[in-house]
């Protein structure tokens, strides 16, 4: 079956959710080797947090190498945003990484990478998170819950963690691309998630379509505020 260049079903700029809170309805786990099992947990509490809320997950459980989700229902390509809520189980890397389209291209923003301290996107011009002009420090607890988003528009791409925006991209005139040994899936259904050498959680999962106006718009209240 072809997947389709774009997902069909969007309505306006409304969330589509990307998990069902129940199957993997819509996601197939990667092929490649040394990946660990990939399934739904109902009612998952991380051990050493009893207190906390009960969550269905999609578990990214840990293997010798990475272990990931494609998204089999096509992506968006340009002026979208992508939100999840992830957890580090255990580990020491990156547990819930996003790659996705830039138009025709494809990047992948990885939080917490490289020891579980990197944040970046990989890759620009050849050059990956940690080495290129979005990487920055920044380390993330295991075991607690943490909200992610990635925005791409004509002429950027942006990533929050926790409501901090920590990459701020000029894509234009910059060569897009993924880092060599990537899993060839990303090129094939557009949105996979991974995990490196780390179990992770997810929670929650979703895209819209977004107005590029609205982003005008942000950016002047933005700036306003600056002011």
């Amino acid at each position: 079956a072809k997947i389709p260049y774009e997902y069909p079903k969007f309505d306006g700029t409304n969330w589509v959710e990307l998990f069902d809170g129940k199957t993997l309805t819509g996601w197939i786990p990667l092929e490649m080797g040394g990946g660990g099992p990939v399934e739904v947990v109902e009612e998952f509490v991380p051990s050493n947090s009893p207190e906390m809320e009960p969550s269905n997950v999609i578990m990214l459980n840990r293997g010798d190498m990475m272990t990931g989700i494609s998204w089999t229902n096509g992506p968006a390509r340009m002026n979208y945003e992508i939100e999840w809520e992830a957890m580090r189980v255990d580990g020491n890397d990156f547990f819930a990484a996003m790659s996705f389209p830039v138009q025709d291209s494809y990047v992948t923003f990885i939080p917490a990478g490289w020891g579980g301290s990197v944040v970046g996107i990989s890759s620009i011009n050849g050059h990956d998170a940690s080495e290129n002009e979005t990487s920055r420090y920044h380390p993330l607890e295991t075991q607690k819950w943490h909200q992610f988003k990635v925005r791409v528009t004509e002429k950027k791409v942006e990533a929050w963690i926790n409501g901090e925006k920590v990459v701020n991209l000029n894509t234009v005139g910059k060569t897009l691309g993924l880092r060599s040994g990537s899993p060839s899936e990303i090129k094939r259904y557009g949105i996979v998630c991974t995990a490196y050498c780390s179990t992770g959680a997810i929670k929650k999962i979703r895209m819209r379509k977004i107005d590029p106006q609205e982003v005008i718009q942000e950016e002047a209240v933005a700036q306003a505020n600056r002011e």
